[in-house]
């Protein structure tokens, strides 16, 4: 049985490329930094190792390979979340020692979990809309340089097979109650932490396809080479609070707008706001019939894909309901 290895396996993609893979049939190894965070529990099967991609040694890596015929390289920080050094680190540099290990390793195909990121951001204005989305074929200035350009030319040297998986901002159920960056819309909706919601739009893709992707494309060999994006479509955070309420009354959930200046004079005080203030209203388009055509079907709705998320928080406890906030209890906001 063909084994895949996973790195960050504990982690938001990385557990559901797991599940995805194991449900596939093939045999999957992954790999965790510290503490497996109940991963090994919650899918069956699955076996874990200890890797440090950015302090062990690449005899260690190569020894966490060995016997895979596949890597999905998972673990990496979201693009503008609230990462650390040493994960940022391990964006950077653990990438180009994962593919020297994978080579080594004799791994046969490599599947690189990037992002949108690396494709948007053209200077041209008229790029990214529904009449010229952005492909497969355009770079973000701000990558060229970067160690994912790298890792491409790196991949190429060492003769590996490799594709790059690009999603936006990936949303729906979680496998552990962990709080990965993309829980922080939905939570903050959820618990009512801001006094009023802003109209921040983003780009929103669906785990489970993300995951689909990978294991997908990790099989097929006509795939290598491709940078495959999965970006289902636009969806603004007011929008999301007032289906969110909807689905779940009870919670201190404020559909009021705030505005946009009002919005600026929060930015100065809470480093989300800040991080966020350029999305406002913003829509981004992609194309995506490369991933539709590998999955043999549409992208899930995002929509679908946010209140997966949402419920999924609940039910396992990531999101907290301040005491009091029972059903009945909270005013219907305008």
């Amino acid at each position: 049985m063909p084994k895949l290895l996973v790195t960050g396996v504990a982690g938001f993609i990385g557990g559901h490329v797991a599940r995805v893979a194991l449900l596939s049939g093939l045999a999957v190894r992954g790999t965790v930094r510290g503490t497996t965070h109940g991963i090994d529990k919650v899918l069956t099967g699955l076996e874990v190792v200890k890797v440090d991609l950015l302090h062990d040694s690449e005899a260690e890596l190569v020894a966490a390979m060995s016997g895979c015929t596949y890597l999905a390289h998972v673990a990496s920080p979201f693009p503008g979340g609230d990462v650390t050094d040493d994960e940022m680190r391990t964006a950077l540099e653990g990438t180009a020692k994962v593919l020297r290990a994978a080579a080594a390793a004799g791994v046969k195909r490599v599947v690189l979990t990037s992002s949108v990121a690396a494709i948007g951001g053209s200077e041209d204005k008229a790029k990214g809309t529904a009449s010229r989305p952005f492909t497969a074929e355009d770079w973000s200035p701000e990558t060229m340089p970067s160690s994912y350009a790298a890792a491409w030319a790196l991949a190429g040297r060492l003769g590996l097979e490799m594709t790059t998986i690009h999603p936006s901002f990936v949303n729906g159920p979680l496998l552990l109650p962990r709080s990965p960056t993309s829980t922080a819309m939905a939570k903050r909706i959820l618990e009512g932490s801001m006094p009023a919601v802003p109209a921040i739009g983003m780009n929103v893709c669906g785990v489970q396809d993300v995951a689909e992707a990978h294991v997908k494309a990790v099989l097929d060999p006509s795939t290598a080479g491709q940078r495959l994006i999965v970006a289902a479509g636009n969806l603004l955070m007011t929008d999301l609070a007032v289906a969110i309420k909807e689905a779940h009354p009870g919670w201190p959930i404020k559909t009021a707008r705030i505005p946009w200046v009002a919005m600026w004079l929060y930015s100065f005080f809470d480093k989300q706001a800040a991080g966020v203030l350029p999305m406002w209203k913003k829509e981004s388009y992609y194309d995506v019939s490369a991933a539709e055509q590998l999955l043999g079907r549409p992208l899930q709705p995002p929509m679908e894909a946010a209140l997966e998320m949402a419920a999924s928080i609940i039910e396992l406890g990531v999101a907290s309901r301040p005491q009091g906030a029972g059903v009945g209890a909270v005013k219907e906001e305008s």
